[in-house]
């Protein structure tokens, strides 16, 4: 069995979505850039920074200067990412490209646990859903499917345990072995 992922701007919505997105992320950006150097500069002026306290003004700096670039870069990541899941009879193969770089993960089909849903934090940092999808290969997860909603990554899920004959774990934490799951 293989599964596809393409990349989000193959549509002319999606690239319309993401042109809005982006644009609203660096509106925000800049007008918070903008209310934080008028107090920057109020405050060096008088020499003390009464409107918001220097332990306060730098963490926002720093949380406006760091945070609006890695969003973008997440945004373009999420725009040109795409990913396949190759099951075999031998081996589990998932393959993810963003900005031009190949990751490949391969291990034995008999360390295959099952698929669970879950929301712990899982690689890669650019995706955009709090609910992740992992293969449960040898007690560890291999996250898989990031650049698509929650919707469709219980149905990549629901489509691989059937497909496997494992289980599939929600995230709410009930569990569903794929012979079950084609009823």
């Amino acid at each position: 069995m293989r599964v596809e992922i393409r990349p989000l701007v193959r549509t002319r919505l999606a690239r319309l979505w993401l042109v809005l997105a982006a644009a609203a992320l660096v509106g925000a950006a800049l007008a918070a850039g903008g209310r934080l150097s008028r107090a920057w500069e109020t405050g060096l002026r008088r020499g003390t920074f009464d409107e918001l306290p220097l332990s306060l003004l730098l963490f926002l700096s720093l949380s406006v200067g760091v945070s609006a670039p890695a969003a973008v870069a997440g945004l373009a990541a999420l725009a040109f990412a795409e990913e396949s899941i190759d099951v075999g009879p031998a081996h589990v193969e998932i393959r993810t490209t963003a900005f031009e770089r190949t990751r490949v993960r391969r291990f034995p089909r008999e360390d295959l646990e099952g698929w669970q849903e879950t929301y712990r934090p899982l690689p890669p940092w650019w995706t955009w859903a709090v609910r992740r999808l992992a293969a449960k290969a040898d007690g560890r997860l291999v996250p898989l499917a990031a650049a698509v909603g929650p919707a469709e990554k219980r149905r990549i899920g629901i489509a691989l345990a059937r497909a496997t004959g494992t289980p599939f774990w929600q995230a709410g934490g009930a569990s569903r072995r794929g012979s079950e799951l084609l009823r």
